[in-house]
């Protein structure tokens, strides 16, 4: 029952890296990472799973989880997840990518000009 239970919650982990574009790694991390992406709601109740995970890492707290509330925030992440319609954050995320390579670049040039008008030479 408790290794379905973090089975679970790994297969969630997995679907926010993929359907949010997030990289793989610790809950919490990505539950932060996911502000904006995913309502308030979701977010709060899918905290609860961070504290599942620990507890059930240890077999004397393991005893506590109420494994059908984590299985029921577990449906409702995937549910919110499935809603999310694919490849949204991806194409955000490399268009962010691309305006700050552009902001770079601008950059770049008015510091060059900058110090052509401070030597003189413009």
């Amino acid at each position: 029952m408790h290794g379905d239970l973090l089975q679970r919650i790994a297969n969630v982990e997995a679907l926010m890296a993929e359907r949010l574009y997030l990289g793989r790694g610790r809950l919490d991390r990505q539950l932060r990472a996911a502000r904006g992406r995913l309502p308030r709601r979701v977010l709060r109740q899918a905290r609860e799973l961070v504290e599942a995970r620990e507890m059930l890492a240890n077999p004397a707290t393991a005893r506590t989880v109420k494994a059908n509330r984590i299985a029921a925030t577990c449906d409702l992440m995937e549910r919110a997840l499935h809603a999310v319609p694919e490849g949204k954050y991806r194409r955000r995320y490399w268009s962010a990518r691309a305006g700050m390579a552009a902001l770079n670049v601008l950059a770049v040039i008015a510091l060059l000009a900058v110090v052509l008008w401070w030597r003189g030479h413009a």
